[in-house]
């Protein structure tokens, strides 16, 4: 790769590493998916930025082009974060269940704390001119 496409590909990289800083600072993103995908591109832009590094991956890959090396190793990237994504999206989902059945469980305790303290000699007279 040529000198100005390696300073472009650096250049995107930063930029990218800033975004994700800027939305962890904005709280719109989790320090700790910051820290993989800074981690994601600074790895690239080395893998790309050092010659002799991306000629070792393409030979250790079994690709013909570095670009095919390149591809191959987003794919896998993106299929490790696609798991680690249904993972987390099945933990806050059981969480979710969990909750709501607390939830409920609360709602229904109070429901019959409230039962529970309704004197059962009272009639219905009674407690209607009581709630007025």
């Amino acid at each position: 790769m040529s000198n100005q496409g390696i300073i472009l590909i650096d250049l995107i990289g930063l930029g990218l590493i800033l975004l994700a800083l800027n939305l962890v600072r904005t709280h719109k993103l989790y320090v700790g998916y910051a820290v993989m995908w800074a981690l994601a591109v600074a790895g690239a832009m080395v893998l790309i930025s050092v010659p002799p590094l991306m000629a070792f991956i393409t030979v250790s890959v079994g690709a013909t082009f570095p670009a095919s090396a390149v591809t191959l190793l987003a794919f896998v990237f993106i299929f490790i974060v696609l798991i680690f994504f249904s993972v987390e999206l099945s933990t806050i989902s059981s969480r979710q269940a969990e909750l709501a059945q607390s939830v409920a469980l609360n709602e229904l305790m109070r429901k019959e704390q409230r039962i529970e303290t309704v004197d059962p000699m009272q009639t219905k007279s009674d407690l209607l001119q009581t709630k007025e």
